[in-house]
């Protein structure tokens, strides 16, 4: 099989690419949370009771970060549902720098007792936001996802909302969309029964529409097996972020309390997986945790983020990737259990307590956590002592520069070329390649002549599959790019 190779990075998270792999291994990085975590908090009374999932994006029109995350809307009462459209609502934030935020008081959505706010928007439970410029309709350059409705805006603070529950169903997590091939794509929350278990074990769901007006109705394309400890491992949501060729998805796994009855709490991970349709995912580097969570210490001791949900996406600025996600000092499910009681019947339907619980009330706020561009996995040798080697499938290129995202000391990586039958071709040998410094991530290979001249990748025969094969010795290999 020849692959028409596109113009974005190659990372090496699935092997769609590679044809060999020898001595080199897979190995997860995890991105650093920043020094000033946390960002924002509960700051205003009407964000006392939630401040949970959240988008952020860098919206380069407005010059500025934007955050819309989900509050327990201030109306609601249990008691009294005919005083409140939603349990929940979307209040709006920002930023110049993504570290110092503001919450600009434009909210339009009535706020009992309050006439200045940051409320956007009502939403059944979460909110996902995706910028579509391309939409020729300036009242819907913003999208929305959100428990029971779908929405639209021309600013992403003026909300149009529309019924969702018929393809959403029950929908209570922090939903993700991404525009993918065509298709708006929206990650959802799904119920699985499971014989012996009398509550839902949880899923994740795909609803898809052309016209982001029509919606399947919800479908599981993600469930958890033995290895994550099933029923007790459930993924909780799926964060889609569109990365060059392929859907990068930061997976929330719950591990719960495996207690008769307990479906709610536990502690969190988050693990990485990738998808080149959308519809099948494969988990990366053997379900190692991308951002594992702190010891869940007595209340006293914990950080501020023991328990934490990432955001509804990633993206890059600046050759960083960022990664936002909300923490509490309370363990997950933890105020669900603030009084001892079980709120679901588990397997064998028995009645218990879970483990001892701290009642007081948790604090969330937004945090920040971020990697180099590419840097999500690499490929390092497993024995230092012999060379590892990389071949990939034959490909079709077009462009220029070949850009290698790699960590590495002077001469422990070498790139050749080959052709369809394995075949070094002429003048792009190993001996021939030499690395050249392009960015402080990135190498530009070249490959230099017996007279001194140099060659680059739009010198290689034209038209024609090639093979790249890497040869490392030390060092990392992140990605590479034919620009």
């Amino acid at each position: 099989m020849t692959i028409t190779l596109s113009n974005h990075p190659q990372l090496f998270l699935d092997d769609y690419l590679i044809s060999q792999l020898r001595n080199l291994k897979r190995d997860l990085k995890q991105p650093v949370k920043h020094s000033s975590n946390p960002l924002m908090g509960q700051e205003h009374p009407w964000e006392k009771n939630n401040f949970w999932y959240t988008t952020v994006m860098y919206d380069e029109e407005w010059g500025k970060f934007r955050a819309w995350y989900m509050l327990r809307n201030p109306n609601y009462h249990r008691d009294q549902r005919p005083t409140a459209k939603s349990k929940y609502v979307v209040a709006y934030a920002e930023s110049k720098n993504g570290l110092r935020w503001t919450k600009p008081m434009v909210g339009s959505v009535e706020v009992k007792g309050f006439d200045k706010h940051n409320v956007v928007m009502l939403a059944g439970h979460g909110v996902g936001v995706l910028k579509t410029p391309w939409d020729p309709d300036p009242n819907r350059r913003y999208k929305a996802t959100g428990g029971d409705v779908f929405a639209v805006s021309p600013d992403g603070i003026h909300w149009e909302c529309h019924d969702w529950s018929r393809a959403a169903g029950k929908n209570d997590t922090g939903p993700s969309l991404v525009w993918w091939k065509g298709q708006y794509l929206a990650y959802l929350r799904y119920q699985c029964f499971v014989d012996g278990w009398r509550t839902l074990v949880r899923g994740v769901a795909l609803s898809v529409s052309k016209d982001f007006r029509r919606w399947t109705k919800k479908r599981l394309i993600l469930e958890s097996d033995e290895a994550d400890g099933y029923p007790w491992g459930q993924p909780h949501a799926l964060a889609v972020t569109a990365y060059g060729d392929v859907l990068i998805g930061l997976l929330p796994m719950m591990d719960i309390i495996p207690e008769v009855g307990n479906n709610i709490m536990g502690e969190m991970h988050v693990e990485l997986a990738v998808s080149r349709d959308g519809r099948k995912w494969h988990r990366v580097a053997d379900r190692n945790r991308f951002m594992p969570q702190p010891k869940p210490e007595r209340r006293s001791r914990r950080v501020w983020d023991t328990c934490f949900h990432p955001g509804t996406n990633m993206f890059i600025k600046d050759d960083r990737v960022y990664v936002y996600y909300v923490g509490s000092n309370g363990r997950w499910g933890e105020n669900s259990w603030r009084r001892g009681r079980l709120r679901f019947g588990g397997v064998g339907g028995r009645r218990r307590t879970v483990p001892k619980i701290d009642p007081r009330p948790s604090r969330m706020a937004l945090g920040l956590a971020t990697l180099d561009a590419d840097r999500f996995v690499s490929l390092r040798p497993v024995n230092f002592e012999a060379e590892g080697t990389l071949v990939t499938k034959p490909l079709l290129l077009s462009g220029k520069d070949l850009l290698i995202n790699a960590a590495i000391e002077k001469d422990e990586l070498q790139v050749e070329l080959l052709d369809a039958s394995k075949k070094v071709v002429a003048g792009f040998g190993r001996d021939e390649s030499k690395l050249v410094r392009h960015d402080k991530l990135r190498y530009r290979a070249v490959w230099t002549g017996p007279r001194g001249g140099q060659k680059t990748i739009r010198h290689a025969p034209q038209g024609k599959p090639v093979v790249l094969r890497f040869t490392l010795r030390n060092g990392d290999l992140y990605a590479f790019q034919v620009k």
